[in-house]
């Protein structure tokens, strides 16, 4: 049976192209062009149907990102035309005109720095900072008076108290590692000249490694795409095949590249590493708690990473600075730059935004930076991948939601910005932005997910929906190309509630890349309704209608915050709002919602010291057991 035509188009110069023969695509000229001494012209490349869905995407953000700035989150304004106007702060919500809003104050027991309950709203979307609301503060306490030291550090500490907790996570072990044999046979003039002495590891055969390769370029890649297959298998992983290893760049990428496909295969089909009573499973699959799957590999790696990555001193800035180069941003080598790029922005406004690390800057080169295309031709594979699970399609995706999500920070915390001066927020007043700003910011996000590919849509009262899951033989299988539903049974959904039954296996881990990009977008909803919240519990008596419907959207879509969802038990406004807005399916699935939050914090307790002091303080909320 003939192979399938590749779809994907090679570039040449018009030198070759009009010779009609192979271009070597060298840039800024050819090998053949080099050799003849001609001049190397290019043709213009035309978007590809791939790179307009890119562009269309980007475009549409740039729109959006407008929309945002022009947004006023000013208190006293209102913006005509969007929605009905705000009621004055005396007003009675409507959500039960028959209660009096005064009774929903309560006396506060003061927090562990003397915070005061009706504290004007700061913006920080972190969500560990709704550990210092007062109120939660005040359930904190009740269920566990010892909480108090841990509380005020975290107020005076902040994401520092984290990172502390954190460094109580054991390091890997180094004692595991591979046996090793000098290597014997040719070697390259290049690699002789480096010297040193290279080694193979028996257990990595050509079999072994292809395999461990395919398993991170099937998932790891398609979610990080800063690698490129096609080069790997070419270049580095041929040259530790047909050579062994040694301290050089490639021996070290190809080992990490190699525990990390390892990490991918145990951690989804391994063992899991404990059983809780009643023979359930942990949901933490391959290796041990201390001894996670690739952990040797890792460690052949780690011994020889500090050869190529040296030190971050002075010296070494200047070396790369006095050897730094031009970037040709639109060769294939460029294009992975930029892709190199957007993950560590990517990775560092999501810890901004979930952990409050402040940021180093790279974000302001973003318009220097320029988009990924992806305009190195695919090979078979990484083809086949984007047809099936539409990796592209998830990752410009989520660079445009994140930027976007960057600027609805700035938007809100530049909007309470004036509270944060010593001595103007203690005035009774709630100080946070309107609800008719937050409204507004929150359809620009809605608008985000109406402009998706088709191919990553979803309906939003059914997050968990998946036409078909696919059944697989392992990594590098096909999927229905269109993920279609299958005509002769009813479509499952994606992602299942049911702990006992074992996880499906999606390939090009389909499953996880629709996760990530949907689950941020959740995150990013619940960071424009926060502030609601926190008026409903610190501000009872200034509650409007808009302000109550704005809680129960948090509440609705972000049953994943254990804390806000006990307090819907405790709290009177939160209980009310829960119980006249959330809506029948609301109150069908929360319990669930809530197991499955405190089962993935059981799960990850016993391998991560911030999960484990987080099931501390939730263990007397919930009743959990130790």
């Amino acid at each position: 049976m003939p192979a399938p035509a590749s779809t994907t188009v090679r570039l040449a110069c018009e030198t070759c192209r009009s010779r009609k023969q192979k271009c070597d695509e060298q840039r800024p000229k050819c090998g053949l062009c080099q050799r003849m001494k001609l001049e190397c012209n290019w043709r213009e490349v035309q978007p590809t149907k791939k790179d307009k869905t890119l562009v269309e995407i980007l475009d549409r953000l740039r729109s959006l990102e407008t929309k945002v700035d022009r947004i006023p989150t000013s208190r006293g304004t209102s913006v005509s035309g969007f929605g009905p106007p705000q009621p004055s702060p005396a007003s009675q919500p409507s959500f039960n005109p028959d209660v009096d809003p005064s009774s929903y104050s309560s006396s506060l027991r003061p927090s562990p720095s003397g915070i005061k309950s009706n504290q004007s709203y700061r913006h920080f979307s972190a969500s560990h900072k709704i550990l210092t609301w007062p109120i939660i503060q005040q359930a904190l306490l009740q269920a566990l008076p010892s909480n108090v030291g841990d509380l005020k550090t975290l107020e005076q500490d902040g994401t520092a108290f984290l990172v502390q907790i954190q460094r109580e996570t054991p390091n890997l072990p180094l004692d595991e590692g591979l046996t090793e044999r000098p290597f014997v046979g040719m070697q390259t003039q290049a690699t002789r000249i480096s010297g040193g002495v290279r080694t193979t590891f028996p257990p990595l055969t050509q079999d072994v490694m292809n395999n461990l390769a395919s398993a991170y370029f099937d998932t790891f890649n398609f979610i990080y795409p800063f690698m490129d297959r096609q080069n790997f298998i070419s270049d580095t992983l041929s040259k530790v095949h047909s050579e062994g290893f040694d301290g050089d760049i490639e021996s070290v990428i190809a080992l990490l590249v190699f525990a990390l496909g390892e990490l991918a295969i145990d951690g989804s089909r391994g063992k899991p590493i404990e059983f809780y009573k009643g023979g359930r499973p942990s949901g933490v699959r391959g290796g041990s708690a201390t001894r996670p799957p690739g952990i040797a590999l890792f460690n052949e790696a780690r011994k020889r990473i500090g050869f190529c990555l040296t030190e971050c001193e002075l010296e070494n800035v200047q070396i790369f600075s006095l050897a730094a180069s031009s970037i040709d941003w639109n060769s294939p080598r460029g294009d992975l730059i930029k892709r190199a790029y957007w993950h560590c922005f990517l990775m560092e406004w999501t810890l901004y935004l979930e952990l409050d690390v402040p940021l180093t800057g790279i974000s302001a080169l973003q318009d220097r930076v320029g988009i990924p295309s992806f305009n190195t031709p695919f090979c078979e594979a990484d083809h086949r991948g984007n047809q099936s699970s539409h990796f592209e399609a998830h990752y410009a995706s989520q660079i445009a939601l994140r930027r976007l999500c960057a600027n609805m920070h700035n938007n809100i915390y530049e909007s309470t910005a004036s509270t944060d001066t010593p001595g103007t927020s203690n005035n009774g007043d709630f100080g946070g932005p309107s609800a008719t700003s937050l409204n507004q910011l929150a359809s620009q996000l809605s608008q985000w997910r109406s402009m998706l590919p088709r191919d990553l849509q979803w309906d939003e009262d059914d997050p968990a929906s998946f036409p078909s899951p696919q059944a697989s033989g392992g990594y590098n299988q096909p999927l229905d190309p269109t993920l279609s539903p299958q005509r002769s049974r009813p479509a499952p959904p994606l992602f299942t509630t049911d702990l006992n039954s074992d996880p499906v296996h999606y390939p090009y881990v389909y499953d996880i890349q629709v996760a990530l990009l949907r689950t941020r977008y959740y995150y990013a909803k619940y960071m424009v309704h926060r502030p609601f919240v926190y008026k409903a519990l610190h501000f009872p008596e200034q509650m409007t209608q808009e302000d109550a419907q704005g809680v129960a959207e948090c509440l609705r879509h972000f049953l994943g915050i254990l804390l806000i969802m006990h307090m819907t038990q405790i709290n009177p406004m939160l209980r009310d709002i829960r119980t006249q807005l959330c809506g029948a399916r609301f109150e069908a699935e929360v319990n669930e919602s809530v197991d499955l939050m405190l089962d993935w914090i059981q799960d990850l307790k016993s391998s991560d010291a911030i999960a484990k002091w987080c099931y501390r303080i939730l263990q007397p909320m919930y009743n959990l057991e130790p």
